[in-house]
């Protein structure tokens, strides 16, 4: 199967945090709580990412992206495919992944084994076909084979999670994802989560997020949440496109002094963060930003700029080593 490898001044307006007595609740063994602030201090003139009904935020999905609703993708399903690099072009060593996902096995409209759901901050409920927001295998538009994961989300999360295994302290993500409305060179934007690594189990005040930042791909940080990159980049390229499948790859690596977040699109480098100086905010968040924060994977959408999404993901692989673009 094919396969995935894994910021102006003070901060953002007081909370890319849930409503108002959301809670985390679980139907699984006791992962969740009570879903918390991510700690935004102070403003950055932005939007109030507290508000569900917040509509200023900047562009919807990008209009040039193919309607959805007609139905299943019939081109560009081998976009991306042959433009990978060639690191990684035999696939991963197998002692190497820690787990991978190709959405084969399960039913349409059903959360893969192994796998929870973290939708409108709960675990395991919310998440039906047809609601507001939802992540759920199905086959409307596969890349390969007959089944992808298939996320509509805004300002409310849609995604799928899963545990690492212990000890683990540096993962390559690699996914074939298909995009309504693009990342990067989205100015107004605030922050955009598509993939990430997790402290608080269950919850989505604790994380490093990876996917966009004021307009620009970017990483976030929360509780501290910092960003990047720095101001004189934001609402730039470059751009993962929409209505088109892209081979997208992020790493988290925590094995070095300066720990580092690093992208790639269809093997070419789209964002990379692995200093304090590459923080916007100044709050002091350090080198090491990336402890602790190996307890849990996301993968899914969730918006503190109000912009929805609908997404298709497909060949996930999380690996201790890249997997590259085969």
């Amino acid at each position: 199967m094919a396969v995935l490898t894994w910021l102006a001044m003070a901060c953002d307006p007081g909370g890319d945090s849930p409503p108002d007595g959301a809670t985390s609740i679980t139907t699984s063994p006791p992962t969740a709580g009570t879903a918390g602030s991510d700690g935004d201090p102070g403003s950055d003139g932005g939007n109030d990412d507290s508000d569900p009904a917040d509509t200023s935020a900047g562009p919807g999905p990008d209009s040039g992206a193919d309607d959805d609703s007609s139905g299943p993708d019939t081109q560009g399903d081998t976009e991306g495919d042959t433009q990978g690099d060639t690191e990684g072009d035999t696939g991963p060593d197998p002692a190497t992944v820690l787990f991978e996902e190709d959405f084969e096995g399960a039913a349409d409209d059903t959360v893969p084994t192994g796998w929870d759901s973290f939708v409108g901050y709960v675990v395991n409920m919310n998440n039906e076909p047809g609601g507001m927001a939802y992540a759920l295998a199905d086959s409307s538009r596969p890349h390969q084979g007959t089944k992808s994961l298939h996320v509509l989300g805004g300002q409310s999360p849609a995604m799928l999670t899963r545990p690492f295994p212990p000890g683990v302290d540096r993962v390559y993500v690699r996914v074939y994802v298909w995009l309504t409305g693009k990342l990067g060179q989205n100015p107004g934007n605030n922050h955009e989560t598509l993939i990430g690594v997790r402290a608080s189990v269950g919850q989505a005040n604790d994380e490093v997020r990876f996917g966009e930042i004021k307009g620009v791909i970017g990483t976030n940080e929360v509780p501290s949440d910092d960003i990047s990159p720095t101001m004189d980049q934001w609402g730039q390229g470059p751009v993962i496109e929409a209505g088109v499948w892209n081979c997208v790859e992020v790493a988290f690596l925590a094995d070095q002094p300066n720990h580092e977040v690093v992208a790639w699109n269809n093997g070419q480098e789209v964002h990379r963060v692995n200093d304090p100086s590459q923080w916007n905010n100044g709050g002091g968040l350090g080198a090491q930003f990336l402890d602790g924060k190996f307890n849990e994977f996301i993968v899914g959408w969730h918006s503190f700029s109000s912009f929805s999404n609908e997404i298709w993901f497909d060949d996930l692989v999380v690996a201790t080593e890249r997997v590259g673009c085969n």
